[in-house]
């Protein structure tokens, strides 16, 4: 049972804020993003488009990170820790591909990882003009 007020029960606030319609608890919020950052770093295989998506769960995850009440809730220093841990991983992952969107202030969406499997890879030479290492 989520008691009101929980960080639970501020994560399906925002989310629904922000036009989520899944109705995900913040460490299924977390496992999704550790999946998407896994993905990557062993070669991201769909579309660009489809990255793009799979990143607006991170986006989600830093909305509830600025959030004031979220913020004073006793979970949140587990919760930030998490996805530190997590974030350090995808920077990991983003620091040798090639840079996308200098401007953007979201740091996960600046770059793109600099491996890829086959559509990722060519779908990224299509939109970017840049070149990422196939993997298989």
């Amino acid at each position: 049972m989520i008691r009101e007020g929980s960080l639970a029960d501020h994560f399906r606030r925002i989310a629904s804020e922000t036009g989520w319609t899944v109705a995900m608890l913040p460490g299924q919020a977390l496992r999704s993003w550790e999946a998407m950052v896994d993905e990557c770093a062993d070669g991201y295989d769909l579309d660009v488009s489809e990255y793009l998506n799979d990143l607006s769960v991170r986006d989600l995850l830093q909305r509830v990170t600025e959030d004031s009440k979220v913020r004073s809730l006793p979970e949140f220093s587990w919760f930030t820790a998490e996805l530190a841990e997590i974030d350090e991983r995808f920077r990991a992952v983003l620091a040798d591909g090639p840079l996308i969107r200098p401007g953007d202030h979201q740091w996960w969406h600046r770059s793109l990882p600099a491996v890829g499997r086959t559509d990722f890879v060519r779908d990224v030479k299509e939109r970017y003009r840049v070149e990422l290492r196939l993997v298989d």
